[in-house]
C-alpha cells in the first residue's frame, strides 16, 4: 500500500508557499508504538559563545513554544558536560527508571555532535520507552567547511537545492572548484530567466550587492547570487566568469528591454565615469535586455588585476552573444592593481 502510494505521489508537484517542486525522495520507516507521555524533545544548536543543549520531556507536532519550556544546559566552547550534569540540569522531570538511559545518550550524542562538527541537531520526538530509546525524526545541519577535515567520517554527503529548486550542473561545477581551491568560488541560481546577473568579488560585497538589487525593485528580475574572493587565480576566475556568462547566454529573453531598471544603476554609471572611463555613457542600458554587474568592494590582498585577466578573457569568448544578447556590463572595483585591471575592461569595451 505505501509503495502504490509513493508511486502515485512521485515526481508529482507540490507546493509549500510560493515554491513549487517535484516530490522525489520518501522515508518509510516502522511504526514504533508508543504512548504520548513516552515522548520527548531534544536539540543541540551552536552560537558564538559555545553551545546549547536543549531538552523537555514533551515532544511531537504539538510541543509548543520550545525554548519557554524547554530545560537549557549552556556549555562554553571545548567543555564537556557529564552525565552527572545532564541529569541535573535537563532531566529533572523524566522518570528514574529512564533517566540514566536518556543522560547516557544525550552525552553520547553530544560527543557525536562535536566530533563531526554539527552546527545544529534537533530530534522531535525521542521516544524514551521503558527499555529502549527510539529517534523518530531528526533534523542537522552540518558545518560545510569542515568537509576537509571530515570527509572520511561523512562519507558522500549530497547538499540537496531547496524545494521547488533543481540543482544545476554549473552549481555544482563551481562546488567543486571551491573544493579544489584556497579560494571561495560560491554560485547560486536564483532565477535562470532572470535578466540582473551579478559576478561580485567578497562575501559581504554580494550580500549587499543583491540587498539593494531587491531593495530598488530588482528582485523578480535577479538570477544569481555568488561571490569569489581569497585572491582566485587568474584561471579560477575564469572558469567562474565562463559559468556564469554560459548560463547567462543559454537563453535570449522574450520581453525586450529591462523594464524600469535604470535607477538601479545610477550610481554606478557615476563611478564608472569618475574613474576616467566611459563604461555607463556608451552601453545605453535602458535598451538593455539583460545586465551583468562586476563589481566588488575594497579588496585587502586580492589581486585585481589578476581577477579581471581571467574575466575578460571569458568576455572576450562570448563576446557575439554579448552583443547579440543586448547585454550591459557595468564594473565597479577597487583594490592592489584595481587601475590596471579596469583598463583591461577598457580595452576589451573598445
Amino acid at each position: 500500500m505505501a509503495r502504490g502510494q509513493i508511486f502515485k505521489e512521485r515526481h508529482k508537484l507540490g507546493g509549500v508557499g510560493k515554491a513549487v517542486g517535484k516530490l522525489r525522495n520518501f522515508i518509510i520507516e516502522p511504526f514504533i508504538p508508543h504512548d504520548q507521555s513516552d515522548e520527548a524533545y531534544v536539540c543541540i544548536y551552536s552560537h558564538r559563545h559555545g553551545d546549547t543543549i536543549l531538552f523537555t520531556h514533551e515532544g511531537g507536532v504539538d510541543i509548543g513554544d520550545v525554548e519557554a519550556k524547554a530545560f537549557k544546559l549552556d556549555l562554553a566552547i571545548e567543555e564537556v558536560p557529564s552525565e552527572e550534569q545532564i541529569k541535573e540540569k535537563l532531566l529533572t522531570h523524566v522518570d528514574s527508571s529512564r533517566k540514566e538511559r536518556a543522560a547516557t545518550f544525550i552525552k553520547a550524542l553530544y560527543d557525536q555532535y562535536v566530533d563531526l562538527y554539527f552546527t545544529y541537531l534537533e530530534i522531535n520526538p525521542l521516544v524514551i520507552t521503558a527499555k529502549d530509546i527510539y529517534i523518530l525524526d531528526l533534523a542537522a545541519k552540518l558545518d560545510a567547511t569542515a568537509e576537509f577535515m571530515c570527509k572520511a567520517k561523512w562519507g558522500d554527503i549530497d547538499y540537496p537545492p531547496p524545494f521547488g529548486r533543481d540543482a544545476l550542473a554549473e552549481e555544482a561545477f563551481i562546488a567543486d572548484l571551491d573544493a579544489k581551491s584556497g579560494a571561495s568560488l560560491k554560485l547560486t541560481i536564483l532565477n535562470e530567466k532572470g535578466r540582473i546577473w551579478t559576478m561580485v568579488a567578497g562575501g559581504g560585497a554580494s550580500v549587499i550587492y543583491s540587498d539593494t538589487i531587491c531593495e530598488l525593485g530588482g528582485a523578480s528580475e535577479l538570477a544569481n547570487y555568488g561571490e569569489y574572493s581569497g585572491a582566485p587565480s587568474e584561471q579560477q576566475t575564469y572558469e567562474y566568469a565562463k559559468t556564469i556568462l554560459t548560463l547567462m547566454t543559454k537563453e535570449k529573453h522574450p520581453n525586450g528591454k529591462v523594464p524600469n531598471l535604470s535607477h538601479l544603476f545610477s550610481h554606478t554609471k557615476r563611478m564608472c565615469i569618475d574613474i576616467g572611463y566611459k563604461f555607463c555613457s556608451r552601453c545605453q542600458y535602458v535598451l538593455s535586455i539583460k545586465i551583468l554587474i562586476i563589481g566588488g568592494g575594497i579588496a585587502n590582498f586580492t589581486n585585481v588585476a589578476a581577477t579581471f585577466k581571467g574575466i575578460v578573457r571569458a568576455l572576450q569568448q562570448y563576446q557575439a552573444k554579448l552583443v547579440d544578447g543586448k547585454v550591459s556590463i557595468f564594473v565597479r572595483r577597487a583594490g592592489p592593481n584595481y587601475q590596471e585591471g579596469l583598463r583591461y575592461v577598457f580595452f576589451l569595451c573598445n
